[in-house]
């Protein structure tokens, strides 16, 4: 997967300025990395995990922490069709376009 630049907050100043874990800080990477324009992604935790080389566990904790702390915002369950009998689930992820609003909370 090619990486297309990620914002500075998220770059450069996630792990010191805003108290993010080398961990959060990779899963935030993994999300803007499958974001739309809208900064929505809904990659797996498996995909993150193998993206990042956490485990899948690790990943879904980061995933709590960072919505508790208001870096990303879970938008729902996505549930579609794969091509075979069964269906996936998704959650898609809205990701925070700065976290100024996230330091002022």
């Amino acid at each position: 997967m090619s990486r297309k630049p990620a914002p500075e907050w998220i770059a450069r100043r996630g792990c010191s300025q805003f108290g993010l874990s080398a961990l959060q800080r990779a899963v935030l990477l993994s999300l803007w990395d499958h974001a739309n324009s809208s900064r929505e992604s809904w990659p797996s935790a498996p995909t993150i995990a193998a993206e990042t080389g956490y485990s899948d566990r690790a990943v879904k904790a980061a995933l709590v922490t960072l919505s508790d702390r208001g870096f990303i915002t879970r938008m729902g369950t996505e549930h579609y069709e794969s091509g075979s009998s069964w269906s996936r689930h998704a959650v898609k992820w809205s990701l925070t376009e700065s976290p100024r609003s996230v330091i002022a909370a």
